[in-house]
């Protein structure tokens, strides 16, 4: 419904967490104390931030931690939000969401993160699925949660 004056307001006022820091740290500045992480990021950008069309503001942010190395997946994970929990649709979700559970894996990283925590879920079970055995990363579901690491939280 693009010309209802409610939805009009409601996304004119509407940011991303990821969107509202980096705006913040273009005007303002982000607070010091960030620090470089133990290990590369891989990032996925879920579907959802591309239909929205912000850009890469999860990448974006995360180049304000020190040093940092990303490696940014932007391709469908398969989870298609509820779809890929449901037992029924399952394996073809996992499926779909192969080449992205393949490049993660290659990436090597310590964390991956991405916007949507059940597509972060759904990359860590492929990547289980054809590794054949649990990945060796650091959980973090969200951009925002490697930001709060690279403070020390």
């Amino acid at each position: 419904v693009p010309e209802d004056e409610n939805v009009k307001a409601l996304s004119a006022a509407t940011q991303d967490i990821d969107e509202y820091i980096v705006n913040i740290a273009k005007t303002d500045g982000l607070a010091e104390g960030l620090s470089p992480l133990d290990g590369g990021v891989t990032l996925h950008l879920p579907c959802h931030s591309r239909a929205q069309n912000f850009g890469q503001k999860s990448a974006e942010m995360l180049r304000y931690v020190p040093d940092i190395d990303i490696t940014v997946i932007e391709r469908c994970s398969g989870h298609g939000g509820s779809w890929g929990i449901m037992k029924e649709n399952f394996e073809t979700a996992i499926k779909v969401g192969k080449p992205v559970a393949r490049q993660a894996s290659k990436a090597g990283n310590a964390y991956i993160a991405s916007g949507c925590p059940l597509a972060a879920d759904h990359i860590l079970q492929g990547m289980e699925r054809f590794e054949g055995k649990a990945p060796t990363v650091k959980r973090a579901d969200h951009p925002v949660e490697i930001l709060t690491k690279a403070y020390g939280y």
